[in-house]
């Protein structure tokens, strides 16, 4: 049998930097199909478009992934039919709760007529748990849109993100035109990143050659990027871990719809067709620039405060922070859960067999009050197992402590409210080694392990 355990202790020094960012997911060209998953139902927002499945888009040239990079077109050869002009549409299998996202777009689909790109992230529930749209356009526009779309509640930049029930959101006005569709291209690309905490969410544009030293790398640190492009700070107006919770990653290139289709005439399309849909179905070369290429795609969580949950797209998440719980996947490693992030309430001391330690009994060691533990356990294959803990409000610091084979983790009987104590109870040696390990490893991360 294999056991992991990971023991969260409370620092009695608060955080000084409580968003430090460590790579957790790299969506390199070798691994993206492998990552997303390919969306080939009627689009929702009612586009003339037909999204194709990975093997039609690859047969066709409309996805590849050589060269290092990520390529996805629209159908520039043939007149469309049915659904509407094939292209692709894709979902990120696994979904997030806070981190950082960092993009470098070669190109993006043109300020194209009749074009409706997004770069954007979506939780379950529409809108209810949030869409955070980072590159979104129509047409000939030549700025990016970055907008939030929230359910009932939540209001933004002085506006309501559920305005037309979510429709509309709340977002900021186009003015860079290296931001998006032509000027991008023309400038060779640039790179975005939103950050996404329970303060805020902020998104920044870098045009190609202004993006700040080491963004891309294994710990980028948005605290030297400057202000913000966009600003969506969460206050009395709008709780953020209310409204943004559980975010798949989508790229997207529609037709027409309910956007780009309504604003036709407004965006000076109409001398190119009577309707959107005309100009779309007959004209497929005018869409040979409506392509995205990726350079890079990572996610980063902030170190010892990982909000983010691996769960397959499409399937039902718990609510965030209200209701975590661990789901780990095949390789049996143990979800974590940080600073600032809420737990069920604990069980009494009497399921501790016996009240805990005081400070004046121990001075030198945390106080079992600030002390959550969270066990996983896995005999065979990965379990899923909710234990009750704290909420954590300063700095994580795990204890690592080796056992001897055959012997097993003191806190398991205890942490099952049987009359096992906690592993700082009692004397002599065992404090003592618990107390050297805490100090020698306060910034690492272990587990307790035998089989």
């Amino acid at each position: 049998m294999m056991i992991f355990a990971l023991y969260f202790l409370a620092s009695l020094v608060p955080c000084t930097n409580a968003f430090g960012y460590s790579l957790q997911d790299d969506y390199s060209a070798d691994k993206f199909a492998d990552m997303f998953s390919f969306d080939t139902e009627d689009d929702p927002t009612h586009g003339y478009v037909n999204y194709i499945d990975m093997n039609t888009a690859q047969s066709n040239g409309l996805f590849d992934t050589s060269n290092g990079k990520v390529t996805m077109r629209v159908d520039s050869t043939n007149v469309a039919s049915g659904r509407g002009r094939d292209s692709i549409r894709v979902t990120s299998k696994t979904a997030y709760n806070h981190g950082l996202i960092v993009i470098d777009i070669a190109h993006m689909p043109g300020s194209i007529c009749g074009t409706w790109p997004a770069f954007w992230t979506t939780g379950p529930d529409w809108p209810n748990n949030g869409e955070i749209d980072i590159i979104e356009g129509v047409n000939t526009q030549s700025g990016n849109k970055m907008t939030m779309h929230t359910g009932q509640g939540c209001s933004l930049l002085g506006k309501d993100c559920n305005a037309d029930g979510g429709k509309q959101g709340c977002g900021t006005d186009p003015e860079n035109s290296q931001s998006y569709g032509d000027g991008f291209n023309q400038n060779k690309g640039g790179i975005y990143a939103l950050e996404w905490t329970s303060d805020a969410l902020n998104i920044w544009f870098f045009a190609r050659g202004s993006e700040p030293d080491g963004i891309l790398g294994d710990s980028p640190d948005p605290g030297n990027w400057g202000q913000p492009t966009a600003n969506f700070q969460g206050d009395s107006g709008c709780t953020i871990d209310d409204h943004f919770r559980d975010q798949n990653i989508v790229f997207d290139t529609t037709f027409c719809g309910d956007w780009a289709g309504n604003t036709w005439a407004d965006d000076g399309c109409s001398s190119k067709g009577a309707t959107c849909q005309d100009y779309v179905m007959n004209n497929p070369q005018d869409f040979a620039e409506a392509y995205w290429e990726v350079n890079a795609l990572k996610v980063y969580s902030s170190d010892g405060s990982s909000g983010n949950s691996s769960q397959p797209s499409g399937q039902p998440s718990a609510p965030f922070p209200t209701e975590p719980s661990i789901q780990p996947t095949e390789g049996a490693f143990p979800t974590t859960f940080g600073a600032g992030s809420q737990f069920p309430e604990p069980p009494s001391p009497t399921s501790f067999g016996g009240a805990p330690p005081s400070p004046s009994e121990d001075p030198g060691f945390p106080s079992q009050e600030n002390t959550p533990v969270i066990t996983q356990y896995v005999d065979g294959g990965p379990v899923t197992q909710t234990t009750p803990a704290l909420m954590v409000t300063e700095t994580a610091m795990p204890v690592v402590m080796t056992l001897a084979p055959g012997e097993r983790p003191p806190q398991q009987d205890w942490q099952h409210g049987s009359r096992g104590s906690p592993p700082w109870s009692g004397s002599g040696r065992r404090k003592r080694n618990a107390r050297r390990h805490l100090m020698r490893h306060q910034k690492a991360f272990g587990d307790y392990q035998h089989t």
